[in-house]
């Protein structure tokens, strides 16, 4: 017995071979769930980007120095400041991330510390 496919043709001529839904076409071909499917595919490959997956990995008080920064260079594109102004935000970020990878480095540091501490008695 066969399964039941969808009643539209693709592109080429053929019959489409896609499972339909409740209309008897497949989510490809049903008029009702094409803008749900143009917005799921657009979605997809917004979240595909190198920017967004690089921002997923980038912790949340550094996006948001990011998003800082972003608006002030928008800003000065548009004039709203001053380019010593933009420039200005852009120090302060970049002072901020220094301090924050130091610290990262120094909590990474402790616990090498700790962990080759536990080894020198474990060997004893």
């Amino acid at each position: 017995m066969n399964a039941p496919t969808c009643s539209s043709t693709r592109r080429d001529g053929t019959p489409c071979r896609a499972t339909p839904t409740a209309s008897g076409r497949c989510f490809a071909h049903d008029a009702a769930l094409q803008e749900s499917t143009s917005n799921g595919r657009r979605r997809g490959g917004q979240n595909k980007s190198n920017a967004r997956r690089a921002a997923k990995r980038m912790p949340r008080e550094l996006r948001d120095i990011v998003d800082i920064v972003e608006a002030a260079m928008g800003a000065v594109l548009q004039s709203k400041v001053s380019p010593s102004q933009g420039h200005a935000v852009a120090s302060l970020a970049g002072a901020w991330v220094r301090l924050h990878e130091l610290g990262e480095v120094q909590q990474r540091l402790e616990a090498l510390e700790q962990a080759a501490e536990s080894r020198k008695g474990w060997r004893a």
